[in-house]
Parts: structure tokens; sequence; C-alpha cells
């Protein structure tokens, strides 16, 4: 065992020697592994750092809380699939009045209309809010309780300020810190495009998930957003955010919306739904696939450049083959095998193969968890795309380093030492 120890790391310590004597070939050809490999480990640590973001702002909104939208907010679709969307209906009002009436198993409902961000001005005397607005939302008075906002000062949105679309608002304490440092801004007027709406309440700090505030928002009546930004009522797509009675009781609230929808919209039996409606653990899923589609296209693409650097190795490998045949054959006139000489040739290009590929892992892995620092998340590592990039590497080198290693091993060694 030692003895096979001492054989490899003299083979190592050989193939080093001549990488310190030939550094720049060396860096060119580590280069085009360590671009392959630091591009796939840099996506694959994103998008682990956007699914634990994810994961975190479905975990925030409770678990017995479901969705109906007109299409599914994060589908992956290809083809006709994008015909099939634009022809479903818009959720009206009238529809989530209808549905509110008759659904017994749900605690809370609100049909929500939001521009997340929005490019709205929000201002006070001549003060903006300089940063865009990350969410202005309208709703009735359970989105708040859905969303899990507390009032800290000041009262929620009431039937009467729906019935009458009163210009009242509610704001985020991001609004608050910049428009109103000094104040409380309750019972204050802040202007909305220009228009005045009455500030009624000041949510509780809730911070950041996945790199965005949830402080900076500003929510007003839907009927008030309805007259002064949205068009007609019977015309404007609404979201319907749901809250069963229990968690257990989820899966009968969500077949019972269901079927509360479909005879609402007149859908006959065995048609399929014109609308979509996910718990957050189906969104969940549907993000898993978007997921796995990219993971799949960016692997491709990433072989292709593994392959070009492949070819790279074999061809580095092949120039040196033919710069150290003197070498070779005063080797192999010196009694060394032609195993050495294959062992040689096939270990400095595993080396190489797998040198490009640790650099490219360290710079993958800092560029990703850059983007994980600005996403205020804790520094990610996809281990197992570490793990097969290793392997990736070592397999490469093998391929592509063994024609001219077995190449090496052949030669003559009274031709090699004539060869000038």
């Amino acid at each position: 065992m030692n003895r096979i120890i001492n054989y490899l790391f003299d083979v190592v310590r050989g193939v080093l020697f001549y990488f310190s004597q030939t550094k720049l070939r060396t860096a060119l050809t580590l280069l085009g592994i360590t671009v392959g490999v630091s591009s796939i480990i840099a996506i694959m640590t994103v998008l682990a750092t956007f699914e634990k973001s994810t994961e975190q702002v479905v975990a925030d909104v409770r678990t017995n809380v479901f969705y109906i939208t007109r299409e599914n907010p994060i589908e992956v679709s290809f083809g006709n699939n994008n015909k099939w969307t634009r022809n479903k209906p818009k959720i009206t009002w009238s529809e989530y009045e209808q549905l509110k009436r008759s659904l017994k198993l749900i605690k809370n409902m609100s049909a929500v209309v939001s521009e997340e961000p929005s490019d709205r001005t929000f201002s006070v005397g001549k003060k903006e809010f300089k940063s865009r607005l990350q969410s202005f939302w309208a709703a009735d008075g359970d989105m708040l309780s859905l969303y899990k906002y507390d009032i800290v000062d000041g009262r929620n949105i009431q039937n009467v300020d729906i019935q009458n679309r009163s210009r009242v608002a509610i704001i985020g304490s991001a609004i608050k810190d910049e428009l109103f440092p000094y104040a409380n801004p309750v019972g204050k007027e802040i202007k909305i495009d220009n228009i005045p709406f009455e500030i009624i309440a000041l949510t509780d700090e809730k911070g950041e998930i996945a790199g965005q505030s949830m402080d900076s928002m500003v929510g007003i009546p839907i009927s008030t957003y309805l007259k002064y930004f949205g068009g007609r009522w019977n015309r404007t797509d609404l979201q319907l955010v749901l809250e069963s009675d229990s968690i257990e009781n989820i899966d009968n609230a969500t077949d019972e919306a269901i079927g509360v929808f479909r005879a609402i919209r007149k859908i006959p039996p065995g048609q399929p739904n014109n609308f979509y409606i996910a718990t957050n653990d189906q969104l969940m899923d549907t993000f898993g696939e978007f997921t796995s589609y990219l993971t799949t296209f960016i692997g491709l693409i990433t072989g292709i450049s593994l392959l070009v650097a492949g070819i790279g190795i074999a061809n580095i490998m092949l120039v040196s083959l033919n710069e150290r045949i003197k070498e070779i054959g005063i080797r192999k006139a010196l009694g060394a095998r032609r195993s050495d000489i294959f062992m040689q040739f096939l270990i400095e290009a595993i080396l190489i193969s797998v040198l490009g590929g640790l650099v490219g892992i360290v710079l993958g892995l800092s560029f990703g968890n850059i983007v994980a620092l600005f996403l205020e998340q804790e520094p990610v590592i996809p281990f197992e795309w570490v793990f097969y990039s290793l392997q990736i590497c070592a397999s490469m080198g093998i391929i592509f380093g063994l024609y001219p290693a077995i190449r090496a091993s052949k030669l003559n060694p009274i031709d090699s030492m004539r060869y000038d």
C-alpha cells in the first residue's frame, strides 16, 4: 500500500513540477474548465438561495391560505399553452361577492389587486417617497389578517370605506420612516399620484423577505382603487385570497371553493377549470418544476462549455507530448515502464481538470453567495452540485487525457531519443 502511495506521490510531484515550468499554458487550460464550472456552481447557488427565500416567504404566510387567480403566477408554459391562458376570463368583483356569500368553510376572504413593485408617486407635501414602492395593494379589511400585518396605530379598512370608496390608506413603517420621520402619520394626508388620501393606520414592522421590504407598502380600499386607478368594476382582474377555518380543513375548503366557483361560472361537468387555484405547497411545487427546467437548460449549456474545455485539454496534452518526446525516450531507456508514462500523462490531465474545477467551485460559490447577502440570506452551498462538478471534472480528465496518455506510453525509446 505504501509503495502505491509513494508511486502516486512521485507521479503527482513530477506533474506539478511540469506545471511550474509551463505556467501560462497551464493557466489557459485551467481557464476553460474554471469558466464552465464556476458558471454552473454560481447559478445553482443562486437558485438554491431563491428556493430558500421562497420557502421562507411561503412559511411566513399561513399554511391554511390558498388562492384563486386567473392563471398560475409562476407557471412554466410552452407553445400553445399561452393561448389557453389568454382566453381565461378575468376574476371580477361580482364573482368575488357571489363566492364570499356562498362559502361555508372559509374564515377570511379578500379580493386583492396589487402592483408589485409600484411606479406611482407617493408624496407628503413636496416630499416624495424616493425608493420604488415594493407593494401598492387594494383590498378589504381581511387583507391584513391574511398576510399577518398588525396595526400599531389607527384602524383597519371597514365596509363603509368599501361602500363609499373612501380615500383612506394604510401604510407600512418604511413609508412612515421616510415621509413622517418625527410624527405620527395617522390622520395625516398622503398623495398617491397627486390624489389625496387620509392615513388611517400604520402597520408594525415586518422586516425583509427575499431581499424585499415588507414595510414598503401602501394599501387602500379595493373600491377606491377601482374608481381612481383600476377602471371599471367588472373588467378588473382580481386575485382572491382565502383562509380556511383550520389547516386540517384546507382540502375541504379548497374543494368547496372550486365547486362553487365552477357553478358561478357555469362550467359544464367534465370541462377544465378556467381559473387557477393553489395552496402554498402547490406554488412551491410549481416553483420546483420551474427550477428543474432551468437546471436542465443550464446543464446543457454548461455541458457544451465543458466539452469545448475538454477538447482544449486533449489539445494541450498532445502539444505537451510533442515537446517531451525526447524526455520520454530517455526515461524509457533508464527503465521507465509504459504504465509509468501512461499514468504520468493521465494524472496530468486529471489534475488540470480537477484544479480548474476547484477554482471554478470557489468562484461560483463566492458569486452565488454575494447574491445571498443581497437577499439577506445565510450562505448556501449546493453540495450536490459541488460533488457533481468534481465528478465531471475528474471524468473529463480521464476521457480527454486517455488518448494522449496511450500515445505517450507507446513511443519507441530509440526513436524518441533521436527526435529533435
